[in-house]
């Protein structure tokens, strides 16, 4: 008995496309149903606060002699009066004389306190005159606030304020006691600000049920093949190392070089990181977050990631060939220091370079060394690890909490597709996951590609209409961590509870 090749073939690929279709088919979004909400309504004059705060110049630097202590004690000072319920309701705690902790008591001490973080110090202005407006005037125009800060991260200090002002003034009480941490050092690291303001709650034996910081934003028009906007809430951070790749060999005058000088010698170490980074891979929290962004795909992209069994391969290779999808799938390799010489006729004889890399939560600092020296194996050099740092814990994203946040988040930005995310950068947030489980990192105002250079950069702004919503959710991530654990009704819906006099109802974008 003989078989058609072609038959066999023709039935191999329709049992394909029907295996592809079928896991197509089951593939299911894991964006979280909700209905309006009812909220205190806004004070009109917020934006107007906002202004005022951008205005004073609380810059950090890596010295701290240079710090402008007269700006930070008056922007601490104008905090007292134009938040008065705030102060009124909510215990303060100056820390390391310039980070500021607010306790506002809840009702039910047997539940645990949530964390809102933000930073006020912002990084310095390097062309103050190519700003349309001063970056610390504060101006107010066509909608938007411009000022150093306005993005990361004095708006969302300012608005966390706003939002319990407005919810103390309207007669809320939290069922949960909420804190409010504001560090002043967050553009050098925290050290000073949130890892004291984490240790001293720790000190206190406060484990907060969760912790919402910076870190992601409602990105427009940065997922191919998704058309609504992306809310990407951070879960980790990558960790990072520095390393000092020294080469040591003969100098002398350029007119006779030896047969490898010290900068040979560094480059070819470069060259050799740059060649062969760490793996690519698509699991951990970048999967997750396909997992999450894919099903809101059109029907080529769904159908990719609902196959991975198949296209994992072509997929990873296809995410490598873009710089910013390359970072989220691996720890990332950059050249950022290269230093030799002193004069052009001379060969120098030492050449250095400084390597840094971002490290994804499944890899260590220690790995990442092993990489290295496994990659210039037989080269001359010396390296030299400098700053560090472990990429941090990664909080769960399928619990009460991360629904919490998704939850929150498309209450108060409607058509918004929600996804978990790795921050590769820093903040304070890191410090609190000594503390916390579940720390979450997101501030809701849209980042347009246009945007996002704005961010540390010239022009730096924020719509009016995005700073409300921040105040709104703020204001809504409190009342629904109030409902987490309360019987409200067989959806659960944390919207339930009483909204507070003089309410108006948010129904998104």
């Amino acid at each position: 008995m003989s078989f058609d090749p072609f038959y066999v073939s023709g039935l191999v690929l329709l049992g394909l496309f029907a295996v592809l279709a079928i896991r197509t088919a089951m593939f299911r979004t894991r964006q979280v149903q909700v209905g309006a909400i009812d909220v205190p309504a806004l004070d009109p004059d917020a934006p107007k606060r906002l202004s005022r705060a951008l205005q004073f110049r609380t810059v950090t630097h890596r010295d701290p002699s240079q710090l402008n202590e007269e700006a930070y004690q008056d922007y601490r000072t104008y905090l007292q009066s134009a938040f008065p319920h705030v102060h009124d309701a909510m215990d303060r705690t100056v820390i390391n004389e310039h980070s500021l902790l607010y306790r506002w008591e809840g009702s039910d001490p047997t539940a645990d306190p949530i964390v809102l973080a933000a930073h006020y110090d912002v990084v310095p202005v390097d062309a103050p005159d190519q700003w349309d407006h001063g970056p610390f005037d504060g101006a107010i125009e066509d909608d938007y606030v411009y000022g150093r800060g306005a993005l990361d991260d004095k708006a969302s200090a300012v608005a966390l304020f706003e939002s319990m002002e407005t919810l103390i003034r309207s007669g809320y009480t939290p069922r949960r006691t909420v804190y409010l941490a504001i560090g002043h050092d967050e553009e050098v690291g925290g050290d000073n600000g949130a890892k004291a303001i984490a240790e001293h709650l720790r000190e206190a034996g406060v484990s907060p049920s969760v912790v919402i910081d910076e870190g992601g934003a409602i990105t427009v028009g940065a997922v191919p093949d998704v058309s609504d906007p992306v809310a990407l809430v951070g879960v980790a951070e990558k960790g990072y190392l520095s390393v000092e790749i020294r080469a040591d060999g003969m100098g002398g005058h350029s007119s006779i070089p030896p047969e490898q000088t010290s900068i040979d010698v560094v480059t070819t170490a470069v060259q050799r990181l740059r060649d062969n980074p760490l793996r690519a891979s698509l699991s951990g929290v970048t999967g997750q977050t396909l997992q999450f962004i894919s099903p809101e795909m059109g029907a080529a992209g769904k159908t990719a990631f609902a196959n991975l069994w198949l296209l994992r391969g072509v997929i990873t290779w296809a995410l490598t060939q873009d710089p910013t999808t390359d970072a989220a799938i691996r720890t990332t390799t950059a050249p950022t220091i290269l230093d030799a010489g002193v004069k052009d006729n001379v060969v120098p004889s030492t050449a250095r370079a400084v390597v840094n890399f971002r490290i994804r939560p499944s890899e260590s600092v220690q790995d990442v060394m092993d990489h290295v020296r496994s990659q210039l194996d037989g080269l001359p050099v010396t390296l030299h690890p400098q700053q560090q740092g472990e990429p941090t814990r990664v909080s769960p994203m399928d619990d009460e909490w991360f629904d919490l946040v998704q939850r929150t988040i498309r209450e108060i930005a409607d058509g918004v597709v929600v996804a978990p995310f790795l921050v590769p950068g820093t903040t304070d947030s890191r410090h609190y996951a000594s503390i916390s489980e579940h720390v979450y990192r997101f501030a809701p105002f849209r980042l347009t590609q246009d945007d996002k250079h704005r961010i540390h950069g010239i022009n730096e702004r924020i719509a009016v209409s995005c700073y409300e919503r921040m105040i709104t959710y703020y204001m809504q991530i409190v009342r629904n961590a109030d409902a987490l654990g309360v019987d409200l009704g067989s959806d659960g819906a944390a919207s339930r509870i009483p909204a507070a006099p003089e309410a108006s109802t948010v129904e998104g974008e």
